[in-house]
């Protein structure tokens, strides 16, 4: 006579031992503040010396006749005379 697989009954799991994969990781990392101070000063400076960097070339510029590129277009050259007028 042929047999039948045993029924076996599973044994409940205890409550406390499920856990659920976190679904965003990102939520669950701590936040990392970081001060702005530092950042705003260094983007100071750089603003600065770019500020520098433009100005002295422009008036170099404007001393040599060739660099016109460097020195702007022409409209920017005679809105700066009407200014200055």
């Amino acid at each position: 006579m042929p047999q039948k697989p045993l029924k076996v009954t599973k044994k409940a799991k205890d409550p406390r031992r499920v856990t659920k994969k976190q679904k965003n990781l990102r939520k669950a990392a701590p936040l990392q503040l970081k001060s702005k101070k530092k950042s705003l000063q260094h983007l100071k400076k750089l603003k600065k010396s770019s500020s520098l960097t433009e100005t002295t070339e422009r008036l170099v510029a404007s001393k040599v006749g060739h660099l016109e590129l460097l020195r702007g277009t022409r409209k920017e050259l005679e809105k700066g005379k009407k200014n200055s007028k």
